[in-house]
């Protein structure tokens, strides 16, 4: 059952379980490489149209077949499981008074931003994330430096949400951030 608390955060959709996914599978891809080629060259292939080579070559190029495809399924299932503990463990709210961010498998943490902190709040899309209809929202606070390609390790950062939503952030957050702010100097 879950509490009041938990109810409020929300997901960052179903998206970005795929952005996730293709981040981390670059070990997997090799292996599939490497399956597809020992399998195209395997026994009746290449190795077996080359001068001087011996049927024990093409064994091995079916051994190595059957193990890479092996190892492509285990790193392609590992990819998909850490993929989705990170997307189901990786949620936002709006509250009264802050952004909050819960994230992280093992070393589980919750970030609070204040909305009187945020300075300001950049969308990012890259060719991946435009095909996806994806955005990062990185927020960018007191405090914090504003340097260029930062926006990995800051801690305001929802890593790819749905387009629509990410311009809904943007606004919302920049509207509560304004607000807290011409509250505080009155």
């Amino acid at each position: 059952m879950k509490s009041m608390q938990d109810e409020q955060y929300k997901t960052l959709g179903a998206k970005t379980l795929w952005i996730f996914i293709l981040s981390r599978v670059h070990t997997a891809g090799v292996f599939l490489l490497l399956t597809i080629i020992l399998f195209v060259g395997g026994v009746d292939g290449w190795f077996a149209n080359v001068p001087g080579v011996n049927v024990n070559l093409t064994k091995y190029a079916a051994i190595g077949m059957e193990a890479s495809a092996l190892l492509f399924a285990i790193t392609f299932v590992g990819t998909f499981l850490v993929s989705w503990l990170i997307y189901i463990n990786y949620k936002f709210s709006l509250g009264e008074d802050s952004l909050k961010i819960k994230r992280g498998i093992l070393n589980k943490e919750e970030v609070a931003i204040p909305y009187r902190q945020i300075q300001d709040v950049d969308i990012e899309r890259d060719l991946s994330f435009q095909m996806f209809g994806l955005s990062r929202v990185v927020i960018l606070t007191a405090g914090h430096d504003d340097e260029k390609g930062s926006g990995d390790e800051s801690e305001g950062m929802l890593p790819a949400v749905d387009k629509d939503l990410g311009e809904w952030l943007q606004s919302e957050l920049l509207r509560r951030a304004n607000v807290q702010k011409v509250i505080e100097t009155k």
